[in-house]
């Protein structure tokens, strides 16, 4: 796999490609590796190229490895040429399906559930994602969930991203959130959600969401909840655009985080159901927080041929206010 692309840029690192070529060449524990020339940045970089790895055992290289890798790039970059190396970022896709099967074909529902999430992180792991440059591809899930038992006789399933944030916890600082997918935009509030977290001098948990201003910008707003009723706190956190789908976030001192680990789980709706890894972005399926329900089937069962005992399933997700 790596002869070709080797032999190709001479032992020379001169193109994004070259790079891709080079570094497993030179560095083995490596799963998947991307680079892109800084020109292809807003603002561009002219003379960096950027080089994201994902190596074999764990999620981030070392400090150490890093510059070993640097190291042993010199003697293949040419002048003019440096190469950055930066942590990559996973962007992972929740599924949600609601499955519908025929109860004279099996008679145990939680069987269906169990082989339909076999299905799905054996998908994971297919070449088609985990891995930069990966897609979603929503078609093939959807056939491969009906493929999975012969009961099944239709499936109602929906997605949404999600990216972590890591906070600087007690300190003043910026974040910049970037999916790399197009999101999806309705003209209220709260397309985008969170998980909740503290902030200098506010003892409430609050959590983030989006108030749209046109079909590309929209701010990001900072609410509490009441009796499940939203209150903001701050109308002006940051920005979002919707088209690059990226997230901006003024300065904020962060105190806290409900979850562990200093992360904020953030999630949008994609445009598109397929999914995409642009540039450093990781893709992969989140297993854990897939969630898969059975129904029966009664019009295909001949219990309810009418269809007036048949329970329909929303192709659109929750409207709750936060994750």
């Amino acid at each position: 796999y790596l002869a070709p692309r080797v032999y190709a840029s001479q032992y020379r690192a001169v193109t994004a490609n070259d790079y891709r070529g080079l570094i497993p060449y030179l560095y083995s524990n490596i799963d998947s590796v991307t680079a892109y020339g800084g020109e292809e940045l807003d603002p561009p970089q002219y003379g960096k190229v950027f080089i994201s790895i994902k190596p074999r055992n764990g999620n981030f290289l070392s400090e150490i490895t890093k510059n070993e890798i640097k190291k042993k790039l010199k003697q293949y970059s040419i002048a003019g040429i440096k190469p950055e190396l930066i942590d990559l970022k996973y962007l992972y896709v929740e599924i949600d399906s609601t499955v519908y099967y025929n109860p004279a074909f099996i008679s145990d529902s939680v069987i269906v559930k169990n082989q339909v999430l076999n299905t799905l992180n054996f998908y994971s792991i297919s070449s088609d994602v985990n891995s930069f440059g990966g897609r979603f591809k929503f078609s093939k899930v959807n056939t491969l969930i009906d493929n999975t038992n012969r009961a099944i006789t239709s499936n109602i399933t929906k997605i949404r991203m999600r990216r972590d944030l890591s906070v600087e916890i007690n300190k003043f600082a910026t974040y910049e959130i970037c999916f790399g997918n197009k999101f999806h935009q309705k003209t209220e509030k709260y397309n985008i959600k969170s998980s909740g977290f503290k902030i200098k001098d506010i003892s409430d948990t609050l959590y983030l969401t989006d108030n749209p201003i046109n079909s590309i910008n929209g701010k990001i707003l900072f609410f509490k909840l009441i009796d499940n009723v939203p209150t903001i706190i701050s109308s002006d956190a940051g920005t979002v655009d919707y088209l690059k789908g990226e997230i901006k976030l003024n300065i904020v001192n962060i105190v806290s985080t409900s979850l562990p680990n200093n992360k904020i789980e953030i999630q949008a709706i994609p445009e598109s159901n397929d999914v995409i890894a642009l540039k450093d972005i990781y893709l992969q399926i989140d297993i854990n927080n897939t969630v898969v329900n059975t129904i029966q089937d009664v019009i295909s069962s001949g219990e309810n041929i009418s269809a007036t005992e048949y329970v329909s399933t929303s192709s659109y997700l929750n409207g709750y206010y936060t994750r």
